[in-house]
C-alpha cells in the first residue's frame, strides 16, 4: 500500500433523500427534424437551443427549451462528420485483436454497432449509447428522452434530462474549490456509490468518473452523465486493456505502459476515490500541467491529507485508494463502510433493492431496433399523441398493438400512400419497462 501523509480543514449536514421509483424510459428517435434560424436562437424542430452549458470531446452542450411545454432540457449537439471519423478509427483499430479480448459493446458515441458497413442513417452512429440509456432506469443515472437528425445538417442531437444545478463540483488545475462538509460529502458519496454500482450491476464500466460527470437535478440529486468512453463486459469479467478518462482521476494501473488487462471496477472505484478526495479538499490530490508528470505522482506520490480528516474517512481514503487493484476496496465493501453509514446512523438501501431493475444483455437484434422505422409519417404523429393520452407505463405489447392500429387507420384512409422516407421520414422507438 502507498504511504498516506496527515497534513491540516472542513464541516455542516444535509439528509439523504430516499430513493424514487421511475418510470419506464421512454425514448423518442426523429430523422428528418428541421434546424432553423429564429429571433430567438437557432431551434431544432420543437427545442429553442439557449446558451451552451457544457463542451466535450465530440459535442456541446446546450440549454435547450421545448416551446411546446416551456420545459427546459440538456441537449447534446455532436458532429456527424466527426463522429464517422471516429467510427472508421474504431473500426480500423478493432480489425486485428480487440483490445479487450472479445467482441463486446462500447458506449462511445461514435463506436460502431454489431456489424461493419456504413450505417445506414446518422442516428446509427450513436445507437450504442441509446440502446444503453434506454434501457437503465435509476434515479442517478441521467436520463435520455429524444435523440433528432437533420438530415441537411451535420448535427445530431441527444436531449436529456435537465440537471438545474450543473456540476457537483468544478474542478480546476490552478485553483482550490470550496469544499463540502464531511455530511454534504457523505450524501452525495452514497448516491454515488448507488449509481455506480447499478453500473456495475449491469456490466457498464463508466471509466470517467469525476465530479465534472455528476451533476445536481434541481432538488439535488446526483446524476451520473457522460458515457462516451465507457464500456459493456460479460459475466465477472471486467478486464478491460485500454486507457481512458481524466488523466488526474485514473487509477495508477492505467498509468502505465502496456499495463496489459485491468479490472474496470476497480479502476472505477479509485476515481470515486478520487473524486470523494475533490469533494472535501476541493482538489484533486495529485496537481501539475505536465501528463508525464501527473502520471508518474498517481504512480508513485504519497497522498496527502489535512490532520483534522474524520478516522473513518481516512480509514476510507486508504482504501479506495490502494494502489494495488486486488487489496482495493470493493462496492459491497464499501457500501457497508462506517464512514458511508456513519456508523451504522445511515444504513444504506440493499443491492437487491437498488439494482432491482437490471437490464439483460444488450442484443445484436436491440442494437439494430434501437432505431425502429415507420413508413408514414402522419401514423407517427398520430401514435405520439395517443401515446401522450396515455400511461407511460404500457407494455411493448400494448404499444405495438396501438402503432399497429394507427397504421391501419392510415392505410386505409390514404390507400397505402408512403411519404417519402428516404428524404427524411420521422422515426419513433418506445422502449419497453424493464
Amino acid at each position: 500500500m502507498q504511504e498516506h501523509e496527515l497534513v491540516e480543514p472542513s464541516s455542516s449536514s444535509e439528509s439523504i433523500p430516499k430513493r424514487r421509483v421511475r418510470p419506464p424510459s421512454v425514448v423518442v428517435e426523429t430523422l428528418g427534424a428541421t434546424t432553423m434560424e429564429t429571433k430567438d436562437g437557432r431551434k431544432i424542430n420543437n427545442y429553442l437551443l439557449r446558451e451552451e452549458i457544457g463542451r466535450g470531446a465530440f459535442g456541446t452542450v446546450h440549454l435547450g427549451i421545448d416551446t411546446d411545454t416551456d420545459k427546459s432540457y440538456a441537449i447534446k449537439e455532436f458532429s456527424k462528420s466527426r463522429l464517422r471519423r471516429k467510427e472508421r478509427s474504431d473500426m480500423l483499430r478493432q480489425s486485428g485483436p480487440r483490445g479487450r479480448g472479445r467482441g463486446g459493446i462500447g458506449l462511445g458515441v461514435g463506436r460502431p454497432g454489431m456489424g461493419a458497413g456504413k450505417p445506414s442513417n446518422p442516428l446509427d452512429l450513436v445507437r450504442g449509447e441509446m440502446a444503453i440509456l434506454k434501457k437503465l432506469n435509476h434515479p442517478h443515472v441521467v436520463k435520455l428522452f429524444e435523440v433528432l437528425d437533420d438530415p441537411n445538417d451535420d448535427s445530431l442531437y441527444m436531449v436529456f434530462e435537465m440537471a438545474q444545478k450543473g456540476v457537483l463540483m468544478k474542478v480546476d488545475v490552478d485553483q482550490v474549490a470550496k469544499p463540502y462538509s464531511n455530511d454534504e460529502a457523505r450524501r452525495y458519496f452514497r448516491e454515488m456509490i448507488l449509481g455506480i454500482e447499478y453500473l456495475h450491476n449491469n456490466d457498464i464500466v463508466h471509466r470517467d468518473i469525476k465530479p465534472d460527470n455528476l451533476l445536481l437535478s434541481s432538488g439535488g440529486m446526483l446524476k451520473i452523465v457522460d458515457f462516451g468512453v465507457s464500456e459493456m463486459f460479460k459475466g465477472n469479467d471486467d478486464k478491460l486493456k485500454k486507457s481512458a478518462g481524466s488523466p488526474a482521476f485514473m487509477a495508477p494501473e492505467l498509468c502505465i505502459a502496456h499495463h496489459g488487462e485491468i479490472s474496470g471496477k476497480a479502476a472505477d472505484i479509485w476515481s470515486m476515490g478520487i473524486t470523494l478526495y475533490c469533494l472535501i479538499y476541493g482538489r484533486p490530490p495529485f496537481r501539475t500541467s505536465s501528463l508525464v508528470d501527473l502520471l508518474d505522482m498517481i504512480r508513485d506520490d504519497s497522498i496527502h491529507y489535512e490532520k483534522s480528516t474524520d478516522p473513518d474517512l481516512l480509514d476510507l481514503f486508504y482504501k479506495l485508494l490502494e494502489r494495488d487493484p486486488s487489496k482495493r476496496i470493493t462496492m459491497l465493501e464499501m457500501r457497508n463502510h462506517p464512514w458511508v453509514t456513519n456508523r451504522g446512523k445511515l444504513p444504506m438501501i440493499t443491492e437487491e433493492e437498488n439494482c432491482r431493475a437490471l437490464v439483460t444483455e444488450i442484443t445484436e437484434e436491440e442494437m439494430a431496433n434501437a432505431i425502429k422505422s415507420v413508413a408514414n409519417i402522419f401514423t407517427v404523429m398520430k401514435a405520439v399523441t395517443k401515446f401522450k393520452r396515455h400511461s407511460r407505463s404500457w407494455s411493448q405489447h400494448s404499444l405495438n398493438k396501438m402503432m399497429n392500429e394507427v397504421k391501419k387507420q392510415d392505410e386505409e384512409a390514404q390507400n397505402k400512400e408512403i411519404l417519402g422516407i428516404e428524404k427524411g421520414a420521422m422515426h419513433l422507438s418506445i422502449n419497453h419497462p424493464i
